[in-house]
């Protein structure tokens, strides 16, 4: 874990120096810079595809999981912010819709970080190349804490319908409009994440294990979600609806 760690120290060193000095003495300091892996970005004018040509693309992020052990969902957060941000920022012109997806259960999946997107072929295969060029992705793979990467075959898109991504269960025009909503809570989501890697305390990033930098972005953003969470986001959500009544058909935990 140690060249994981002094990847992620610099990445965080340079995210807080770019805030107060220019790029270029931010990059002085460190010899590894988050932009590197990814390619540049197109030089020439991009067309946009027909919606005829679009799809849904998923990367699949299987992680580490040990038997008897709590999910490391700052692991979560590092590939959202140190992977998949990155390439994000290129090609997010070229991307109407994308999302995040989490989850850890005990079955043949385990704990897995999605990113999902939809695009046309070419730059679905863009985007997975700049995500699999990025160097941090490398040492997580190599290491252990990143078990598989799994993508979609640019060459045979399946899921072309803007709702392919939502829960069949739903109604077929709530599984049409939902990718728009889910689509502004993962920008929300990983706007917290920026926030809460710039204000880590200080001791973290002098700590052997950089893993702490986001272990203590994902506390930070959870306290958020504990004690904002009701007002900010359910209240609200309610009264874009007009404050009616919602059926609950099984115990939740919000």
């Amino acid at each position: 874990m140690q060249s994981i760690n002094g990847f992620v120290r610099c990445f965080v060193r340079v995210l807080l120096a770019g805030l107060l000095v220019s790029a270029g003495l931010a990059l002085a300091g460190c010899a590894v810079s988050p932009s590197v892996g990814p390619p540049p970005p197109p030089t020439q004018a991009v067309t946009p595809a027909p919606d005829d040509e679009l799809s849904w693309w998923v990367c699949r992020f299987r992680i580490h999981w040990p038997e008897g052990a709590s999910p490391d969902w700052a692991v979560d957060l590092l590939l959202a912010h140190a992977v998949v941000k990155p390439s994000l920022e290129i090609y997010a012109e070229r991307l109407p819709y994308w999302r995040f997806h989490r989850r850890a259960v005990r079955d043949t999946t385990g704990h897995q970080f999605s990113f999902l997107f939809y695009t046309d072929p070419a730059t679905a295969r863009a985007v997975y190349a700049s995500l699999e060029a990025s160097p941090l992705l490398g040492q997580l793979k190599a290491q252990g804490p990143i078990t598989r990467v799994v993508k979609d075959d640019p060459e045979h898109p399946v899921r072309p319908n803007i709702e392919d991504t939502s829960d069949t269960k739903w109604s077929p025009t709530l599984q049409r409009h939902w990718p728009a909503y889910i689509m502004g809570v993962s920008q929300l989501w990983l706007g917290l994440i920026d926030d809460a890697v710039v204000e880590a305390p200080a001791e973290t990033s002098a700590e052997d294990n950089s893993m702490a930098i986001y272990k203590a972005a994902e506390k930070r953003v959870s306290q958020i979600w504990f004690r904002e969470g009701q007002h900010a986001f359910l209240h609200h959500l309610s009264a874009v609806f007009g404050y009616r009544e919602l059926l609950i058909v099984k115990p939740v935990r919000f």
